[in-house]
């Protein structure tokens, strides 16, 4: 059989039909002309919703033709579940976002993939971020996590309150906070009933971050960086929660028994002089009418100051076939939205690369930059049962807030509990 001979003409033709035809890449979708279209998984379902699609929408267009990123987005109470699902399914988004404290839950089940190889070849470096949030997205030595912001709890004050009780600063220390909370709860019309309060105290979340923070300021630590033993169960622990509680039942600066929320309905409505709370609640504020506040770290109750702080980290899901192409466009998404992370500043964070927080524009936002002292933030050690052993701790706290069981009682049954499903867990 004679062999087919191939002119420069056919070989010239063939090349061109093979570039026209539609590029294939493991199920994901590719758009036409050779366009990589990345799933982009959050669940930013609030205000700051709307700031991220600004980014994405932005960076779409700056990288049409090439990368285009849809983003699906979905109640945090159901995210982690869903994210599981699809990975073990094999159908993993491209990029998603994760809690810090997630992050070496879902490293080590295999939910999400190390990414040390990836970041050589981006402005995503150690040097290029606030070092604790950079720590926390370590986990057995590898890397899973790019940080891209930081959210601390922090003060919130009426401004107007505070000036009428004589003070032109918010507090920075226990004498002080205790010094404006006492004199800021006013029985006004002089009938037993307190019609302004100095600083309600919540029972229920964010509870458990005030807790968080005064535990670490008074020397006090949560778990152990193994995850299996409850810390808090400690003199400090205890100590930590009579104070709390002692707003309540002692300086009688906070109401009794407030329902999920009551505290910010009563900063709302200028009935309370001082909140505590994240800085996601900046926006909320700004839009209440008639309310002057304004922001401060939040003061140190014990011998140091130390902050509870979470953060929203980019991670990559483990794909069914890894695909160097999309991981690489992954990537460049995640340089650019912690380079243009000014853009989220104003959704109420503090973006965790340095360039951004450091800028002019950032230190021009009025809130959020001086909300807190991002050197004191404080990030739940890296472990997988984490949470198994410190959620336990937050209910024992409404607990002891609703003056039903005594702190010691309390965080030793709260211990027991945790370290048991911690065991469980790690088995």
């Amino acid at each position: 059989m004679q062999k087919m001979k191939w002119s420069k003409g056919w070989i010239l033709l063939l090349v061109a039909v093979i570039a026209l035809l539609p590029a294939c890449s493991g199920g994901k979708q590719v758009a036409d002309g050779g366009e990589l279209t990345l799933t982009f998984w959050n669940g930013f379902t609030g205000p700051d919703g709307e700031d991220m699609k600004r980014i994405i929408d932005q960076f779409n267009q700056e990288h049409k033709g090439e990368i285009q990123i849809k983003a699906q987005t979905m109640p945090w109470g159901e995210y982690y579940d869903k994210i599981r699902t699809v990975v073990s399914s094999g159908q993993a988004p491209d990029v998603a976002i994760m809690h810090v404290d997630q992050l070496p839950k879902q490293a080590d089940l295999g939910v999400i993939m190390p990414i040390d190889e990836y970041i050589q070849d981006f402005e995503l470096k150690e040097e290029d971020f606030l070092p604790a949030v950079w720590e926390a997205g370590m986990y057995k030595d590898q890397r899973y996590a790019i940080p891209l912001d930081v959210h601390p709890i922090g003060l919130y004050y009426n401004v107007d309150l505070l000036k009428e009780a004589g003070f032109e600063k918010p507090p920075a220390t226990m004498e002080e906070f205790l010094e404006v909370a006492e004199a800021t709860t006013i029985d006004g019309n002089r009938d037993g009933k307190i019609d302004q309060w100095g600083f309600p105290m919540p029972i229920k979340w964010p509870s458990g971050m005030i807790y968080f923070s005064t535990l670490y300021q008074m020397g006090g630590e949560a778990v152990s960086k193994d995850g299996l033993k409850a810390l808090y169960n400690s003199p400090e622990g205890v100590k930590a929660a009579q104070l709390l509680e002692s707003f309540i039942s002692e300086h009688q600066v906070s109401p009794k028994n407030i329902q999920q929320d009551g505290e910010v309905t009563l900063f709302r409505q200028g009935k309370a002089a001082m909140h505590i709370n994240g800085i996601w609640m900046i926006n909320a504020f700004k839009e209440q009418k008639g309310l002057n506040f304004d922001v401060a770290p939040m003061p140190t109750f014990g011998e140091k100051s130390a902050t509870w702080a979470g953060s929203h980290n980019f991670v990559l899901p483990r794909q069914k076939k890894t695909d160097p192409k999309r991981i690489e466009a992954a990537m460049t998404f995640i340089e650019y939205v912690t380079d243009h992370s000014i853009e989220w500043a104003h959704a109420g964070q503090i973006p965790a690369k340095n360039s951004v927080r450091e800028s002019e524009e950032f230190q021009d936002i009025k809130f959020q930059s001086h909300f807190a002292d991002v050197d004191t933030l404080v990030f739940p050690y890296p472990s997988p049962t984490y949470v198994d052993v410190w959620v336990p701790a937050e209910e024992a706290l409404n607990e002891i807030l609703l003056g039903k069981k005594e702190a010691k009682t309390a965080l030793k049954q709260a211990a027991d509990k945790g370290e048991k499903k911690a065991e469980a867990a790690a088995r």
